[in-house]
């Protein structure tokens, strides 16, 4: 009778894990490798490695290089970013964007922010599409700037002219960057200075120009889940291209599906139009994060290698 009584009370305190499991697996991943790739900081040494993340390779405890840094950095230099390009086109087209929703620093932020308890907004589905080509414009101005700066510095040798964004363009505005290195950087040696009322005026206007657009995303990101990954992440744009040719991803089973429920849309942090799909949800935006498995009641929808 004991028995009985016991398993009704240990289903309901186990749901609210049954009903977020992916999540849940999801943030112990998130928080294993943001150790990793922190791992400095635990004596691990960096390794030649490129991701595609955002996080900045300059960091004070980075273990690997940020591809998008990596294709900046060879293009800025007048050479051809084969490795950056073909780290873009391996994870694209065989995870998706699984590293964005697994694996990114920058990502697991934002999605710490999205447990804040605020009500979160939600776009319409054409402004989400719309929002989304600010990333596309970023990635091409970046690009463009960085093919600019390779021509200067092989017709003269020098890329002094173009100050702090002579190296990597993107990282002098980029919020992850901003985060993960210079928020450090001015920290630490503002505690270890005398004089640091009188070094604060001595900073530059791109350093508060870093500041402004941070604290913009910051705001975005608490009200709309994921803002930065979904409209303006040049990484995610890079990955979008090849995601929807990935052999890993969601797939749904329409048959599976009860008649008027939006469950699994309510759930996407990025207002994927999964409904939309009839197999294979291959939306640039789909960051494999599975919160619309987890909202999904009726085993509709899955997370495999699509062959």
């Amino acid at each position: 009778m004991a028995t009985k009584q016991i398993k009704p009370i240990l289903s309901r305190a186990l749901r609210p894990i049954q009903d977020h499991r992916i999540r849940i697996i999801r943030l112990i991943v998130q928080f294993i490798m943001f150790g990793l790739l922190n791992g400095i900081i635990f004596g691990i040494g960096r390794i030649p490695v490129l991701l595609p993340i955002a996080y900045p390779t300059g960091g004070p405890f980075s273990t690997v290089w940020n591809a998008f840094e990596g294709l900046q950095y060879l293009l800025t230099r007048w050479i051809f970013p084969y490795l950056a390009i073909s780290v873009f086109i391996l994870f694209g087209t065989i995870l998706g964007k699984t590293t964005c929703g697994w694996v990114c620093p920058f990502g697991f932020f934002q999605d710490l922010f999205r447990l804040i308890p605020i009500k979160k907004k939600k776009v319409s589905k054409p402004s989400n599409k719309n929002l989304s080509r600010i990333g596309m414009a970023i990635t091409i101005f970046i690009l463009m700037m960085s093919f600019i700066i390779g021509v200067t510095f092989n017709n003269s040798g020098t890329k002094t002219a173009f100050g702090a964004g002579k190296d990597m363009p993107y990282s002098t505005i980029d919020p992850a960057s901003t985060l993960f290195g210079t928020l450090y950087y001015y920290l630490s040696w503002g505690m270890q200075s005398d004089n640091f009322g009188a070094e604060i005026g001595q900073w530059t206007f791109v350093f508060f120009l870093r500041i402004i657009i941070f604290i913009v995303v910051l705001v975005l990101i608490t009200l709309y889940p994921r803002a930065y990954c979904r409209w303006f992440c040049p990484t995610g744009v890079m990955l979008g291209f090849f995601s929807r040719f990935s052999i890993f991803g969601l797939r749904i089973n329409k048959n599976r599906c009860s008649s008027g429920c939006d469950n699994c849309e309510k759930a996407c942090p990025t207002q994927v139009p999964i409904l939309q799909y009839d197999k294979d949800i291959t939306n640039k935006m789909c960051i494999n994060c599975g919160e619309c498995i987890d909202a999904c009641k009726d085993g509709a929808l899955k997370l495999k290698f699509r062959f």
